[in-house]
């Protein structure tokens, strides 16, 4: 009895697809460090996309309005969705490679969810 060379094709296909999603993400484990905040510059009120988005390092020096269901008195970048972890400074998506006050502010400000 032999095999279909169709199957035989299939089968060494799907083979190669199971190894490739099996060792991308280990070899991304093994081959990069995420950037830790303590790593990450802090982002200047000078720099450009901070001007843009009026970014203030003290959430009171800002000019913040109620939005999203939220008092702007209670938005800070360490209750934002782009914010990426915790602590004093922490790296946020909207400054690649830089840290942000977790008591800072900026007009992008929206609510983490839950």
């Amino acid at each position: 009895m032999s095999e279909n060379p169709a199957n035989m094709n299939r089968r060494r296909a799907l083979g190669i697809l199971a190894a490739a999603v099996t060792v991308v993400p280990v070899s991304s484990l093994i081959g990069a460090r995420r950037a830790m905040a303590a790593d990450l510059p802090q982002v200047s009120e000078s720099d450009p996309i901070a001007l843009g988005l009026k970014y203030k390092h003290d959430a009171t020096q800002a000019p913040r309005a109620d939005k999203a269901g939220k008092a702007a008195d209670q938005q800070f970048c360490s209750n934002c969705q782009f914010i990426q972890g915790a602590g004093d400074w922490a790296p946020c998506s909207l400054f690649p490679g830089k840290a942000v006050n977790a008591k800072g502010w900026c007009t992008a400000w929206v609510p983490k969810a839950g």
